[in-house]
């Protein structure tokens, strides 16, 4: 058993948006010329007096184009609302996971985790606590085996209404082995904890000035069990 997140001795929690046809119009002028003949005079000339006629022109107007345009329908916006706690939820249950993850990831690095890899969703004194049983770990050797056998559902979320801070019930359920590896006289691991153990806690979790929700402290609800007490995920 390996499986808080509060590594006490009793219990070890793991984790983790124109072509504007310039049409030119071309106006082109005509010129027109006129001749005369010349023819010499019988009689008295005859002055015939022809009556100027006036053209009238009479101007055209086009008639005239009315264009009904045709209406446009402009769809309502459509607005969504965010709702800021369930965002937030969302972020907290990856925090969980990343929690789990990494503790996991640095058990079965062990005798060779690097404790600063858990400070990627763990801080304050939980972190200073994991730390601490990490070195001491790797430092006699061991590892763990059968890290498969570890799960874990996340029950509940609680938000705090600052949005800054919530309270996660998570239930694991343990069967990996705590074991120094070919220690035995036959070869093999010698086993340091291999219970298996089921149980409940509230997570501390908080959001950090970097915008990283961490992990900073995990309290046991109940006794643990020996059997899966766990749900469906």
């Amino acid at each position: 058993m390996v499986n808080s997140a509060d590594n006490s001795a009793t219990s070890r929690t793991a984790f983790r948006r124109a072509v504007v046809c310039a049409f030119g119009v071309s106006l082109l002028a005509a010129s027109c010329s006129s001749s005369s003949e010349d023819a010499a005079p019988t009689t008295e000339p005859t002055n015939i007096s022809v009556p100027a006629t006036t053209e009238q022109v009479v101007p055209t107007t086009a008639e005239a184009t009315t264009s009904t345009a045709a209406p446009t329908t402009t769809a309502a916006a459509t607005s969504t609302t965010v709702d800021p706690a369930a965002v937030a939820d969302a972020a907290i249950r990856e925090a969980v996971a990343l929690a789990q993850t990494s503790f996991s990831d640095c058990l079965v690095a062990l005798p060779a985790c690097d404790p600063t890899s858990l400070e990627v969703a763990r801080a304050g004194d939980l972190l200073a606590r994991n730390t601490a049983l990490i070195d001491e770990w790797n430092s006699l050797g061991y590892t763990v085996r059968d890290r498969d056998q570890f799960r874990y559902v996340v029950e509940s979320v609680a938000v705090d209404a600052s949005l800054a801070a919530a309270v996660v019930t998570v239930c694991i359920a343990d069967g990996s082995r705590l074991v120094l590896p070919n220690a035995a006289p036959d070869g093999g691991d010698v086993v340091i904890d291999d219970e298996y153990t089921s149980g409940r806690s509230e997570w501390d979790m908080r959001f950090d000035a970097d915008g990283v929700w961490r992990l900073y402290g995990s309290t046991p609800i109940g006794d643990a069990a020996t059997e899966d007490v766990c749900g469906a995920a």
